[in-house]
């Protein structure tokens, strides 16, 4: 079955936002990912590997302000394009492109964030979804001792504590869901561009 052609060139791509503009349109939630860029570093090894990434000319994240995974990942995506030295980055809102979307679900759910990866001539190279693997089986192990467990009425501070320890798995600078999460990308990417072979 050949691949579903992906809506997007680069007159649509210039409507995206920059990182900074991103940023700056979050309102109340401008902080959290602020803090997330801070601690969401590349290590030297990870920065040589994408910044040998040439053949990536664009990168497309969808995202949403609202969403955790987009607090926590997007920041790590960021770093990750902006160590590829011929890459641009734009971001654009899930619900505002539903057919951008659509052409990335997510086990048939539209996760975010989605970053995807396309040469000069907008093939795909590679593309990336929600988070890393470690972080869903974290999540799900929190899920069971919060929400899970919650009652109609402890409900509310059940989604506070959860929301806590998700984020407290990411406060370490450079933690182990980063770095799962780097390593898931750049595995993507070598797998697709024919770099896994060569090592």
């Amino acid at each position: 079955m050949a691949q579903e052609k992906i809506p997007l060139d680069a007159q649509r791509f210039a409507t995206g936002m920059t990182w900074k503009d991103y940023l700056a349109q979050m309102g109340d939630t401008r902080a959290r990912t602020e803090e997330n860029y801070t601690k969401a570093l590349l290590t030297a090894e990870e920065k040589q590997f994408f910044s040998g990434l040439g053949q990536v000319k664009y990168t497309l994240m969808l995202a949403e302000n609202w969403c955790g995974d987009v607090h926590r990942n997007s920041p790590l995506l960021a770093r990750i394009a902006e160590a590829m030295p011929n890459a641009e980055l734009r971001v654009l809102f899930r619900d505002q492109n539903l057919d951008l979307t659509d052409c990335f679900l997510n086990n048939g759910y539209r996760s975010i964030p989605i970053v995807v990866f396309f040469d000069k001539d907008w093939n795909e190279i590679g593309r990336w979804i929600e988070r890393a693997h470690a972080a869903t089986a974290k999540v799900v192990g929190i899920r069971a001792r919060t929400l899970d467990v919650a009652t109609r009425e402890t409900q509310d501070a059940a989604m506070a504590e959860y929301r806590k320890q998700v984020q407290a798995e990411y406060d370490v600078p450079g933690g182990a869901l980063w770095r799962a999460a780097a390593g898931e990308v750049r595995l993507v990417l070598e797998t697709r561009l024919g770099l896994a072979a060569k090592k």
